[in-house]
């Protein structure tokens, strides 16, 4: 026989051999369950154990029928009574599709222990398949092989195996001879003694196992199948369907009122300038206090010991300044005088102080700051009250005579004028044309004394 050395791999370290060991639990556990629970929804699940004994068929589960009756001589029985005979002993037990699990006893098939190394597992089925004319004294094309995992040694880096080996021969003559009687193979296993761990092994092939099914079973599994799928499909499609005509029919809706929504949104920025340049001369206007604010102003808080000889207004780019020119006992003092307006800020000093044209006096040129003066609170243009215009004079009657009445005594009485409206100031009344004069003279501050 052949003996190859297969390549001594290194150990791995602690932590990952535990890892792969609790994935392998882990995977191993789900994938039972799964099957089970799949088995048994489409029927598969607890199939009978079967033996072949020389010439009689021995159904090894359930342990409830084991006796006389669980047994079926096949030699002395032609094909017809023998599937009749399989057919009604797995009733009892249960299977109704004739679905059985073949059992090799221990002269059939060989049982053995194998420490393969760790690394290995990954590829078990090529790596014993190399190996099988080395553990076993037959080659990997002439058998059938299966295995389990009994125990894994991280530490050591070892993996200790029960490997089952049946001639292909003995198998494939065991599974024909029960599938000529009606039977349905599942699979082949292998027991140690009778009943015991006899489904822990299969060494028959994945694509003959259930071969024996029907075509209307097949054709109603696949039905099924078809029929979850579509289900499926319309409900996951059904609602994104609803949802979309929702969609398609809001979509006019949609539309008016985003077009409604901008026309009104163009109205208000319409509005909005229209409203800005209508306040923007106003906003000129009142945010300026007018020269004869700051003149009451200033005439009220200089001393009568001040005398005032230029006031100027002037505008310094964004900021308006004042500059008072004149003669006082202290300048200093007319700082302090000046800080307590309210329409001035930041009164300071420009250039020296010199001596003024009179005793003890100084001459001095203040300059301040004219802040603006604050706006009135905006109203809305909707909340504003509308204007209301002038009532017109009333009308005379039509009953009333176009002609002056007379009195009592003959003499005529004018007739009555008319009030004027509310408002209304009448011009006054000059004889001959009217000459326009000089303009008034501009009042000037110079030489005033407070």
């Amino acid at each position: 026989m052949a003996s190859t050395q297969l390549p001594v791999a290194r150990p791995l370290p602690a932590w990952r051999a535990r890892l792969a060991a609790f994935w392998r639990w882990w995977s191993g556990e789900l994938k039972n369950v799964a099957y089970e629970r799949f088995a048994a929804l489409r029927g598969a699940g607890e199939v009978p154990s079967v033996a072949l004994e020389r010439d009689e068929l021995v159904l090894l589960a359930p342990r409830s029928l084991a006796g006389p009756d669980a047994r079926i001589d096949l030699a002395g029985q032609d094909p017809i009574r023998a599937r009749a005979a399989l057919q009604s002993l797995l009733g009892r037990a249960g299977e109704m599709r004739g679905r059985i699990r073949l059992c090799l006893g221990p002269g059939e098939a060989l049982l053995r222990r194998v420490t393969m190394p760790l690394a290995t597992e990954e590829n078990l089925p090529q790596v014993l398949s190399f190996e099988m004319d080395r553990l076993t004294p037959f080659t990997a094309g002439d058998v059938y092989f299966d295995y389990r995992v009994l125990s894994r040694d991280a530490a050591a880096g070892q993996l200790v195996l029960q490997l089952a080996v049946a001639r292909r021969e003995v198998v494939d003559a065991s599974v024909e001879r029960l599938r000529s009687i009606g039977a349905n193979v599942q699979g082949v296993g292998v027991r140690d003694a009778p009943g015991a761990e006899a489904a822990a092994l299969d060494l028959l092939p994945s694509e003959q196992r259930g071969e024996r099914e029907s075509a209307r079973e097949r054709l109603l599994q696949r039905a099924l199948v078809a029929a979850v799928v579509i289900l499926l499909a319309l409900a996951l499609l059904i609602p994104v369907w609803r949802k979309r005509e929702t969609v398609i029919a809001l979509l006019p809706l949609v539309a008016k009122a985003q077009q409604e929504a901008q026309e009104a949104d163009r109205v208000a920025r319409e509005l909005d300038r229209q409203v800005d340049e209508y306040n923007f001369l106003l906003a000129k206007k009142h945010s300026n206090y007018p020269v004869l604010a700051y003149v009451e102003e200033i005439s009220r808080l200089l001393p009568d010991s001040t005398w005032l000889q230029q006031l100027q207004v002037k505008s310094n780019g964004k900021i308006r300044q004042v500059e008072l020119t004149g003669e006082t006992p202290s300048s200093s003092k007319l700082i302090e005088i000046l800080t307590q307006s309210k329409l001035l800020r930041n009164p300071t000093p420009r250039g020296t102080s010199t001596r003024g044209s009179t005793p003890n006096s100084e001459r001095f040129l203040i300059e301040a700051e004219a802040p603006l003066r604050p706006l009135p609170d905006a109203v809305p243009v909707l909340s504003a009250p509308a204007p209301t215009a002038a009532k017109p004079p009333a009308a005379s009657s039509p009953a009333a005579p176009a002609q002056s009445a007379k009195g009592p005594s003959g003499a005529a009485v004018p007739a009555p004028v008319p009030a004027p409206a509310p408002g209304f100031t009448p011009a006054p009344r000059t004889r001959g044309p009217q000459v326009p004069g000089p303009p008034p003279a501009k009042p000037t501050s110079s030489g005033n004394r407070k």
